[in-house]
């Protein structure tokens, strides 16, 4: 599992955390939840799916075409698959055992 560091420096207002390279960084003032740590780990193992670098390069290409295309940071951002999986999943505390290789890419009902 990923190492979880807080730190006062955070400089990615108004997230509360990130998911780099095997390490999950929160700022220290956030109050976090299971499902907070469950969310960044979830984008830990979709970065290890993609090799990392792979990862932040879909993640960004798929922001891009979804900000061009709704035009609105914030929907641009809950649409790309890898935020979809793990909002939808990280309140599942059973999810990180059962989750499938490339989740983020396979269809939900």
């Amino acid at each position: 599992m990923p190492k979880i560091i807080r730190t006062r420096h955070f400089p990615m207002r108004p997230f509360y955390g990130i998911s780099l390279f095997g390490l999950l960084i929160f700022r220290s003032d956030a109050r976090l939840a299971e499902s907070d740590i469950r969310h960044e780990t979830i984008h830990y193992l979709q970065q290890r799916e993609w090799l990392f670098v792979g990862f932040f390069i879909l993640y960004m290409l798929e922001f891009v075409w979804h900000l061009i295309r709704l035009r609105r940071w914030e929907a641009a951002y809950r649409s790309v698959s890898f935020e979809r999986e793990a909002y939808r999943h990280e309140r599942d505390a059973g999810y990180l055992r059962h989750r499938h290789h490339y989740a983020n890419f396979r269809r939900h009902p």
